[in-house]
């Protein structure tokens, strides 16, 4: 019974930051993949000492990757915020905003391919870009542009509901 416990427990710590991950950036993912290796690592080490190294191992993967989670999503956050001061994100929104501006809807596209080549980790062009694809009534290109933008980031909304839309509509 105890040791059942203890697996429960070590496996509920190491799911909280793992489901965080889908909404949270990359830094998130690699913090939470090195914390519950090196914490089940350490937990076994001490839990070998007392003769219960899997239930140590157990809980040191979970609270390793609950502390990894934590500090690998502020590390990413730190690495997002020096990405867009960076010389070609900045570029990247210029072409997107003239694309946004624009009434052709070719230019557009090109305009948002320009943008996504030079900065590819933001779902805003790619969404707009399948927008336009399903205004010319291309709905593959939307779908795909769509799925490119949820590939980028899972949780935009604007991508998601587009994309629902497009399929509740086939």
């Amino acid at each position: 019974m105890k040791k059942t416990l203890v697996w429960v427990l070590g496996l509920a710590l190491a799911a909280l930051p793992v489901t965080g991950c889908r909404t949270a950036n990359r830094g998130s993912w690699i913090g939470t993949g090195v914390g519950a290796a090196s914490g089940a690592l350490i937990g076994g080490i001490i839990g070998h000492q007392s003769g219960h190294k899997w239930q140590g191992a157990a809980i040191g993967a979970g609270v390793g990757a609950l502390a990894g989670y934590i500090v690998g999503t502020e590390l990413g956050a730190q690495g997002d915020l020096r990405h867009q001061n960076s010389p070609e994100h900045k570029k990247a929104q210029q072409i997107f905003h003239r694309a946004n501006r624009t009434e052709n809807p070719r230019e557009a596209i090109e305009l948002y391919k320009q943008a996504v080549a030079i900065d590819p980790l933001h779902p805003e062009p790619y969404n707009n870009m399948g927008l336009v694809y399903l205004k010319l009534g291309d709905r593959e290109m939307a779908k795909i542009n769509f799925k490119q933008a949820l590939a980028v980031d899972p949780s935009f909304r604007p991508a998601q509901d587009n994309l629902a839309r497009l399929q509740g509509g086939q």
